[in-house]
């Protein structure tokens, strides 16, 4: 058993996002240096929290429209690869929409400090969630998920 056996589901997506956003507001609070400030911080960080929802929004709409399930808890209980809309560009959208939910809020945040999160985040949900799902995928769909995984990228 790899990595994404031994701490699957440890904690789920949605709750790792809320937790990396407290520390991120942790860590802004604790560490006093590293602000930074430009003219269109905040406006820049409304458009890129927008671009990350509607990520995650647009990877939850090609699952309901597929019928199938978008709880991660329970990626076995898939009934149809889902390989089109958003999924044509990323395997993870939903997670990449988080991840550059959580770059918006840095933004926001106005602290160098605190963007550590992203790439904990980044590792911690490839770990716990990304490679948890691709087992079970894998063996459900078998070539055809491998198929996918070699034409689509895990990220971006």
């Amino acid at each position: 058993m790899g990595w994404g056996g031994i701490l699957s589901l440890k904690i789920i997506p949605i709750v790792q996002l809320f937790i990396s956003a407290v520390a991120m507001l942790v860590i802004e609070l604790l560490i006093p240096f590293g602000y930074f400030e430009f003219t269109w911080r905040l406006h820049l960080s409304a458009v890129i929290v927008v671009f990350g929802l509607v990520l995650v929004l647009a990877g939850g709409r090609a699952f309901f429209k597929a019928n199938t399930t978008v709880n991660p808890i329970s990626p076995e209980n898939s009934s149809i690869l889902v390989t089109s809309d958003v999924y044509r560009f990323s395997r993870n959208p939903m997670y990449l929409g988080f991840l550059i939910v959580l770059l918006a809020w840095g933004l926001f945040l106005g602290s160098l400090p605190s963007f550590i999160m992203l790439p904990i985040f980044y590792w911690y949900i490839t770990k716990t969630q990304i490679c948890f799902e691709e087992q079970i995928l894998e063996k459900k769909f078998g070539d055809s998920y491998r198929m996918y995984m070699s034409k689509v990228r895990r990220w971006i």
